[in-house]
C-alpha cells in the first residue's frame, strides 16, 4: 500500500502543475461519471422496475444516498485522524464500485420482494463506501484547486461530465431499446452494470495518479464533541444548512417518481426517456463555464436564489404532459438544464466557502448528513403516499390528475418555502442578487437584440451593487 501511494506523496503538489491536476481530474471524472450514470437515475429506475419494485421501494431507493450520509462523518473522522485522504478516497471508491458486480445475480431470485430487499441492501453498502470516498475526495480537491479558480474549473469539469452524460445516456437507452427486445431486460441490464464497473475502476486507477498534499493535523484523534458542535457555532453555515435541509425535503418528496411517471403514465420508450435526460446535460455544456464565472464574481446566495426560482417552477410544469402529447417535457428538460446547472454548481461550492481549512471534512460531512436527512424523510414519505394513493384520480376540465401530480405540486410549494430561508444568508465583498439579475438580463438582451447594449436607464454596475 505504501508503494502504491509513495510516488505522488513524495513528489507533492509542487511537482504537479495546476493545469495537469485539472486535466487529470477531469479525465478521471469522465470515467467515474459513466459508472454514476449507469448505476443511478433512470437506469436504476429501470433496474428496480425489472426486479418488481413497488412505489414505496422506489421512495426508499431514492433515499439511500442520503440515508447513508452518516458515513461521510466516518470518512471525515478518518481523514482528520490520519491525514490520508488519497488512501481513503481510492480504497472506498474501488470497494463501492465492485459491489455492483453482485447485483446482476439478483435476477436469479424468483421472489421479487426478496430480490428488491437484496438490491436495497447492496445499494446501502455501495452508497456508504462511496460517501466515505466522496468526503475524502472533496477535501482533497479543495486543497489542490486554488479558491480563485474553483468556480471556473468545476464549471468546466461539470461541462465535460455533462458531455459524457449525454453520450453515455443515449448509448444506454439505445442498448436497452435493442437489447431489451432481443436479449431480455435482465441480460441487457447486466451488460450495463458490467460496463459501469469497468469504467468506475478505470476512474480509480486515474485517481491513484493524482497527488496529495501532506496536511497539518489539528489533532491525532478528533474529539467527537467538537466534531458535532463546531459547525453549528458558525452562524452562516447553520443558516445555509437550514436552507438546504428544507430544500431537500421539498425535492425528495417527488424525486423518485418523475421517471416512474414517464414509464407508467406517459408510456415513453427507453430511448425517448434517455433522450429527455440528455437535454439537461446538453444545456449544461453551454452553461457550466458561464455559471462558474458568475459564482466567482457574485454572491453564491444570489446564484442560488435566481436559479432556485426557476427550479421551483419545474414540478408544476409536470402537470401538463399527457400520454400521446409530451411536448411540454422538452421545455421542462431545457429549463431544468438552465436552472439546475446554476443551482447544483452553487450548492457544490458553497460548503467549501463556508468551511475552514482545518476541519473542513467535518463541515462537509455535517452539511451532507443534516441536509440529506430531509431528503430521506420526505422521499420515504412520498413513496408511502404514492403507495397509498395508487388509484387516486382528480378530473378537472377534462384533464386527469393522479398521485404523481399531487407529489409534484407539493414539491414545488416546498421549494418556494425553502427559498424564503435564503433571505437570512448574508455575504460581503461580492455583488448581490440585483446585480446578478442585471447581468443575466443584459446577456439575454444582447442575444435577442443581436448585440445591442442593455438600455442605459436600467443598466446597473455590478461593482456598485448592494450585498443583497
Amino acid at each position: 500500500m505504501k508503494i502504491l501511494f509513495r510516488q505522488s506523496i513524495n513528489r507533492g503538489y509542487r511537482g504537479f502543475p495546476t493545469r495537469f491536476l485539472m486535466r487529470l481530474s477531469t479525465i478521471e471524472g469522465g470515467f467515474s461519471e459513466v459508472h454514476q450514470i449507469f448505476t443511478a437515475g433512470v437506469f436504476l429506475t429501470f433496474l428496480a422496475l425489472a426486479l418488481g419494485a413497488q412505489p414505496w421501494h422506489l421512495g426508499f431507493l431514492a433515499a439511500i444516498p442520503h440515508l447513508t450520509q452518516i458515513f461521510q462523518l466516518i470518512g471525515a473522522y478518518l481523514v482528520e485522524a490520519t491525514g490520508e485522504r488519497k488512501v481513503i478516497a481510492v480504497l472506498s471508491a474501488a470497494a463501492s464500485r465492485l459491489v455492483w458486480l453482485g447485483i446482476p445475480l439478483l435476477f436469479l431470485i424468483d421472489d421479487p420482494s426478496r430480490a428488491i430487499l437484496w438490491l436495497l441492501g447492496l445499494l446501502i453498502l455501495s452508497s456508504s463506501l462511496e460517501l466515505m470516498s466522496g468526503n475524502a475526495w472533496t477535501t482533497w480537491m479543495a486543497d489542490l484547486i486554488p479558491r480563485s479558480l474553483r468556480g471556473r474549473y468545476f464549471g468546466y469539469r461539470h461541462g465535460v461530465l455533462a458531455a459524457v452524460t449525454i453520450t453515455v445516456t443515449l448509448i444506454g437507452g439505445l442498448w436497452l431499446e435493442w437489447g431489451g427486445r432481443r436479449l431480455g431486460m435482465p441480460a441487457s441490464l447486466t451488460v450495463i452494470l458490467f460496463a459501469a464497473v469497468m469504467a468506475g475502476m478505470v476512474g480509480v486507477v486515474l485517481l491513484v495518479r493524482q497527488p496529495d498534499i501532506r496536511r497539518p493535523k489539528e489533532r491525532k484523534a478528533p474529539i467527537v464533541r467538537e466534531l458535532l458542535l463546531s459547525p453549528m457555532r458558525n452562524v452562516q453555515f447553520r443558516r445555509a444548512l437550514e436552507f438546504f435541509l428544507v430544500w431537500n425535503v421539498a425535492v425528495g418528496f417527488s424525486a423518485a417518481f418523475f421517471n416512474v411517471h414517464m414509464v407508467q403514465q406517459l408510456d415513453m420508450t427507453y430511448f425517448t426517456m434517455t433522450g429527455f435526460h440528455s437535454i439537461k446535460p446538453l444545456v449544461a455544456i453551454f452553461l457550466f463555464r458561464w455559471w462558474g464565472k458568475i459564482i466567482d464574481q457574485f454572491q453564491i446566495r444570489s446564484v442560488l436564489m435566481v436559479s432556485g426560482l426557476l427550479v421551483m417552477t419545474l414540478p408544476f410544469m409536470w402537470l401538463f404532459p399527457v400520454k400521446g402529447n409530451i411536448g411540454w417535457l422538452w421545455v421542462i428538460a431545457t429549463l431544468s438544464g438552465l436552472g439546475w446547472t446554476g443551482f447544483n454548481l452553487s450548492a457544490y461550492t458553497y460548503p467549501m466557502q463556508l468551511s475552514p481549512t482545518i476541519g473542513r471534512s467535518y463541515y462537509l460531512a455535517y452539511f451532507s448528513i443534516i441536509s440529506g436527512l430531509g431528503f430521506v424523510v420526505s422521499s420515504i414519505l412520498g413513496g408511502a403516499v404514492a403507495q397509498h394513493l395508487t388509484d387516486w384520480e382528480l378530473i378537472v376540465g377534462g384533464h386527469t390528475f393522479m398521485a404523481h401530480h399531487l407529489l409534484f405540486v407539493m414539491s414545488g410549494l416546498g421549494r418556494g418555502v425553502a427559498l424564503l430561508l435564503l433571505l437570512r444568508l448574508k455575504e460581503i465583498h461580492a455583488p448581490g442578487t440585483l446585480a446578478l439579475i442585471t447581468r443575466i438580463g443584459s446577456g439575454v438582451w444582447r442575444t435577442a437584440s443581436l448585440g445591442r447594449p442593455f438600455p442605459r436607464w436600467i443598466r446597473r454596475s455590478p461593482g456598485n451593487s448592494a450585498t443583497g
